[in-house]
């Protein structure tokens, strides 16, 4: 009987270490699981955070083209509302200087009165006058230099007047100082630079 309850202890012994060994792996894989979800976990929080990022950056970008749009329908009815005062307005017209020749400076607005009335006809020969005032686009470095042009073209004694000298109110006129680059001529042939330049053509108008 005693040889009996040994057998069964040594065998309960055994069952019992074989147990804990078997628990004690299903446990290690358990925390080696929980470690693996708890990476994904992590990983799937982050993700969740750069994409909420990036729908706070996407809300706060819309939100500016909205302002934008708005903006711009805003601009857009004041042009269209500018057009439209300009297109019942009185057309106003430039004449411009034509030259064969770029020059340096800014754009010049001149007036020039004609009335040929106490003016010879030997003083007034050579000239085509107008009625009314015509306002003149030249290039020149101040306005003393385009006051000169324009009083050489058209003087006094054959009955034309200057009466304005100012800043051209024209927008987008301009001129490149560099030769080559200026918008009155295209950069020239080699051949062509001993070239006799043509006569000073007549001046041209431009409505605008």
């Amino acid at each position: 009987m005693t040889g009996m309850m040994l057998y069964f202890a040594l065998g309960l012994m055994v069952l019992t270490v074989l147990s804990n060994r078997y628990w004690r792996r299903q446990l290690v894989v358990t925390r080696i699981a929980m470690s693996k979800l708890k990476e994904k976990v992590d990983d799937v929080t982050k993700e969740v955070a750069d994409v909420a990022s990036d729908y706070a950056q996407l809300a706060h970008h819309h939100a500016e083209m909205e302002k934008r749009v708005q903006k711009a329908e805003i601009d857009m009815q004041a042009a269209i509302l500018e057009l439209d005062q300009k297109k019942s307005s009185a057309m106003q017209r430039y004449f411009v200087f034509d030259r064969n020749e770029p020059r340096p400076g800014r754009f010049w607005e001149v007036a020039v009165r004609c009335h040929p009335t106490g003016v010879s006809l030997s003083d007034q020969r050579g000239y085509r006058g107008w009625t009314g005032i015509r306002r003149y686009l030249l290039i020149a470095d101040g306005d003393r230099e385009a006051r000169e042009r324009v009083a050489a073209r058209y003087p006094r004694k054959a009955g034309f007047e200057i009466v304005e000298v100012a800043g051209c109110r024209l927008n987008g006129l301009t001129v490149n100082r560099i030769s080559e680059l200026s918008t009155f001529r295209k950069p020239g042939k080699p051949e062509e630079d001993g070239a006799v330049a043509r006569p000073q053509r007549r001046a041209t108008s431009a409505q605008s």
